[in-house]
């Protein structure tokens, strides 16, 4: 099979990914107590009322009926509904709330591959010393650890001493100076940097921090473990040594035999840790009180918004094959003898 046969057969795979996950949120959303209604009004809320409104959502139908008429929506209108009580499409609460989500990724993302690329590496060059033990202890802490414990504990840790902000994405003021700019894109970053507000760009960045370093050192575990077997692997192999051979100096082997070598399965592991980065931005974002989906999704899971919910879990489900896609695709620049 060619790349090109991959492409295809991978992006035809990709709806029958999308009905098996939305049929499990589906039907799990329904399993837990309470609906939407009585979340929204209380349980003590009229009969006819509470009729009416059941009605206005679809939810007086049998299940089955919901469930296909939910599949058709989604997959055939390409809508994702609108929310229980304000009735805003959630197309376009996922819209403004993702930009949030993408910033946060990448920062994490950065965080780390950068803290486990240099442990990883740090720990094959200096394998006879302490590090590699020191290493394996905190990859496997901060693995286990949960995620919005660890974010707690950036907080009391780093964020009282230093006085930097544990929640929000701005402060008020740049907030309200935000709406007022002439470019929008809804990247923060893009927008005040656009505008020469090099203020906001600080403040976002600054408020950024905390939330990117939680999630970023929470992940940082498994690329730091990956990235010290792969180049230890690497350091024993003939290659390695006909290189010393020629008096190579040893940091310059690591970095540009070892290394080289780690870039596949790197990528793999990162291309299987966004579904990770996605599942710990909801925790992490609740943390912080970061408005992005992941936020946005706990918001959902309180009220009993069943199209809140499923809708994030279809461009969570989107980003994640996307991602996955190129991974592929990346595989065949990294190491031309990859081949489909």
């Amino acid at each position: 099979m060619g790349l090109k046969e991959h492409v295809l057969y991978r992006l035809a795979l990709t709806p029958l990914m999308l009905l098996v996950l939305l049929t499990l949120v589906f039907f799990l959303m329904r399993v837990l107590p309470g609906d939407p209604i009585t979340m929204l009004e209380g349980k003590n809320i009229p009969e006819e009322v509470l009729a009416r409104r059941r009605a206005e959502l679809g939810l007086d139908k049998p299940l089955h009926v919901q469930y296909v008429n939910y599949l058709y929506s989604v997959f055939v209108k390409l809508d994702l509904g609108v929310t229980a009580l304000e009735r805003i499409p959630v197309s376009y609460l996922i819209a403004t709330r993702l930009p949030a989500t993408v910033d946060l990724a990448i920062a994490a993302s950065l965080v780390a591959i950068g803290i486990g690329v240099a442990m990883g590496l740090l720990s094959a060059r200096y394998e006879e010393s302490w590090f590699p033990q020191f290493a394996r202890v905190y990859s496997s802490v901060v693995y286990s650890i949960p995620v919005f414990y660890l974010g707690l504990l950036l907080q009391v840790g780093l964020a009282r001493p230093s006085g930097l902000p544990t929640t929000g994405r701005l402060s008020p003021v740049n907030m309200v100076a935000l709406d007022s700019l002439p470019v929008r894109t809804g990247f923060v970053l893009i927008d005040s940097l656009a505008n020469g507000r090099l203020d906001i760009a600080a403040d976002y960045l600054v408020h950024m921090l905390l939330p990117a370093l939680t999630l970023g050192i929470y992940l940082s575990g498994i690329f730091t473990r990956v990235t010290y077997l792969s180049v230890s692997d690497a350091m024993v192999q003939d290659y390695t040594r006909a290189a010393r051979a020629r008096g190579i100096r040893e940091w310059r082997v690591v970095t540009r035999y070892g290394f080289r070598n780690a870039l596949i399965p790197l990528l793999t592991m990162a291309g299987l840790q966004v579904a990770a980065l996605l599942g710990g931005a909801v925790l992490t974002e609740t943390t912080f009180n970061w408005e992005g989906v992941g936020l946005l999704v706990y918001e959902g899971i309180l009220k009993r918004d069943y199209a809140i919910v499923q809708g994030a879990v279809t461009v969570y489900a989107l980003i994640v094959a996307l991602v996955s896609l190129v991974v592929d695709v990346a595989y065949t620049l990294v190491d031309p003898r990859v081949r489909y």
